[in-house]
């Protein structure tokens, strides 16, 4: 039986990888969705908000290899996030 040859990471897939799980993580701290690890709904604002500040500054590193496309999903999901957040900070201050 022939065994499969592991490719290589490279660093650009890994930082689409990584945006897309702190995404996720943003989703789950704002209480949107489940936690993968424990499938129970915690909310943690200061944890959104660190997801998101940190997605930001991937997707600037990313600018110079990620297509137009993925740049534009990227931006739509992370303003979803944005607003999700500027809704769920309100709801607290109340």
């Amino acid at each position: 039986m022939e065994e499969k040859k592991k490719e290589i990471l490279k660093v650009d897939t890994m930082l689409r990888v990584f945006i897309g799980e702190l995404t996720l993580k943003g989703w789950a701290y704002l209480g949107v969705i489940s936690h993968p690890e424990t499938e129970e709904i915690k909310t943690d604002i200061e944890q959104a908000k660190l997801a998101i500040d940190a997605i930001e500054k991937l997707m600037e590193l990313g600018k110079s290899f990620l297509s137009e496309k993925e740049i534009k999903e990227m931006q739509l999901s992370l303003s979803n996030l944005k607003l999700n957040y500027v809704s769920k900070k309100n709801e607290k201050n109340k």
